[in-house]
């Protein structure tokens, strides 16, 4: 084909049409920083300008506090450029995600070509990870999974390019990425090592560096948020066994901590795997996905089906890599957790491309011409569709979502913020704090000496910072108020006091009531 003699010219056009598609309105789609992309931000500001986060550690490796859940760090550094370059705004806490969201492109080509040395496929796979929604949603957030989707890429180039030990190297990178990896790269590298038997000191350097993270308190600290075995899940088994009406021997055999687990993980598993979750509903969290819309196209569920089957004699390492994927996201409590479930990816899009390619290869020739330009028809057509719902619907719907409107009421309190001995600040939609110090920006220094804090229910909870005060919504009312006090309350408790401004969500619902005492 014609279309394919320039090849280069061809993967610079995906990949320009992928850094359009990622950096297009970067700030406000989605419509605000939510509180994770936030805590991200303003950590990596602290470690730039005093070289510890937000709360004086230094240099934080493997973990860093956060609000007590622990994410990873590597994202943190990386942010640094754009905070340096760009200031404390959205874009600069996005640029990194959507500048790795792009490479990703043709990272997954070169590493698909290598593999098959079929161009191709190759360009399939690339388009796939240039337009699908998985891909294509999570590359304009912070999000710490798009290093790992990153990384675990850029090592299978190497590895299709017969370099292991930088291969190697790069899935041990991965497991300070993000939580996910330090169970799925053990797995795969231990597979790798029963096969291939090579390099084994290396591969088993890398499995005693995820084991020491995961005994590490940090990551006990995020299994317990996250785990499928939690506080909560255990009152639930010890409920059912105490009041179910089978006999108490029956009833320990039945609901029990293994059973629980092994029927939710197994459930949770096949899940990922079936068309609700790829290309029908999508996932259950809507900060990660677009609501009912899948997460990749109707079209290529075929495909993708079909290429899984084409693994199973052709490439031990990519099908064992798409059955261990699944697993870290399935072993904790939200079912189709879009984010948990990134290391399948790029896999899918690969896979997807190989169920194609073996289709194409078995029509007549005089009809494949055709066969590509229809199906790139339909997955164009697809796509306008999935961006218009994402630019035009979701924002409006999901506002809240994305707690909309921190940034506005930061703004209002800088500007009056010393015509006011006290201010008051609801908690009604989580961790404002972090809103004001980054949007401010916050002294970091400041913030790590002075910051009223507590730690309570798993949480670090901060209270106030200078003059202002957060509190509760439901406990609003009963604050006591200075002679000169603003007050910034939720439409569910309003206060006394003149209305001076309201913020509202997108959908033209109040978000924020400003008032003066």
């Amino acid at each position: 084909m014609v279309f394919f003699k320039k090849p280069l010219v061809i993967l610079i056009l995906i990949t320009l049409i992928g850094a359009f598609l990622r950096f297009y309105r970067l700030s406000d789609l989605p419509p605000s920083l939510n509180w994770d992309e936030v805590s991200h931000a303003y950590n990596a500001y602290s470690l730039y300008k005093t070289g510890r986060d937000q709360w004086g550690q230094i240099l934080p490796v493997i973990n860093f506090r956060a609000y007590g859940d622990y994410p990873t760090a590597l994202n943190l550094y990386f942010t640094i450029p754009g905070l340096a370059i760009f200031g404390t705004t959205d874009f600069a806490a996005r640029f990194p995600h959507a500048l790795i969201g792009t490479l990703l492109i043709p990272v997954v080509f070169i590493a698909t070509y290598r593999w098959r040395k079929n161009i191709l496929l190759g360009f399939l796979a690339a388009i796939f990870t240039c337009l699908d929604p998985w891909v294509l949603f999570t590359s304009r957030t912070v999000l710490q999974s798009n290093w790992a989707v990153f990384l675990l890429a850029l090592a299978l180039c190497f590895y299709f390019a017969q370099r292991f030990r930088p291969a190697i190297l790069i899935w041990g990178l991965s497991l300070l990425a993000y939580h996910n990896t330090r169970i799925f790269v053990p797995l795969l590298l231990l597979s790798l090592a029963v096969f291939s038997k090579k390099h084994l000191v290396l591969i088993s350097a890398v499995i005693l560096l995820a084991i020491f993270i995961l005994l590490s308190p940090a990551s006990r600290a995020r299994g317990l948020w996250v785990g499928l075995i939690n506080p909560g899940t255990i009152a639930t088994i010890e409920y059912q066994r105490n009041h179910t009406s089978l006999p108490p021997f029956l009833a320990r055999l039945t609901y029990n901590r293994p059973v629980y687990l092994f029927t939710h993980l197994g459930s949770n598993y096949l899940g990922y795997f079936s068309p609700q979750f790829l290309a029908v509903s999508g996932g259950t969290q809507y900060q990660y996905s677009l609501p009912k819309s899948g997460l990749i196209s109707v079209a290529s569920l075929p495909f993708f089906y079909l290429g899984l089957i084409l693994l199973i004699p052709s490439s031990p390492l990519l099908l064992i890599w798409i059955l261990l994927s699944p697993l870290p996201a399935a072993i904790t409590q939200d079912q189709f957790a879009v984010v948990r479930a990134t290391t399948m990816l790029p896999l899918v899009q690969i896979i997807s491309a190989l169920g194609i390619v073996w289709f194409l290869s078995r029509i007549p020739t005089r009809l494949r011409s055709a066969f590509i330009w229809l199906y790139l028809f339909l997955i164009m057509g697809s796509t306008g569709l999935y961006l218009y719902n994402y630019s035009t619907l979701y924002p409006k719907q999901y506002s809240s979502s994305w707690q909309y409107g921190y940034k506005q009421v930061v703004q209002f309190i800088k500007q009056n913020y010393d015509s006011y001995d006290q201010i008051i600040f609801t908690k009604k939609y989580g961790e404002p704090h972090e809103f004001l110090a980054y949007y401010w920006p916050w002294d970091p220094i400041s913030f790590q000496n002075n910051t009223d804090w507590d730690y309570h229910a798993n949480w670090y909870w901060v209270n106030g910072l200078g003059k202002i005060k957060f509190v509760n919504d439901w406990e609003m009312k009963s604050v006591v108020l200075k002679p000169k006090t603003l007050i910034i309350s939720s439409p569910d408790n309003e206060t006394a006091g003149r209305e001076i401004e309201r913020i509202n969500f997108l959908d033209g619902k109040t978000a924020f009531i400003i008032r003066a005492q």
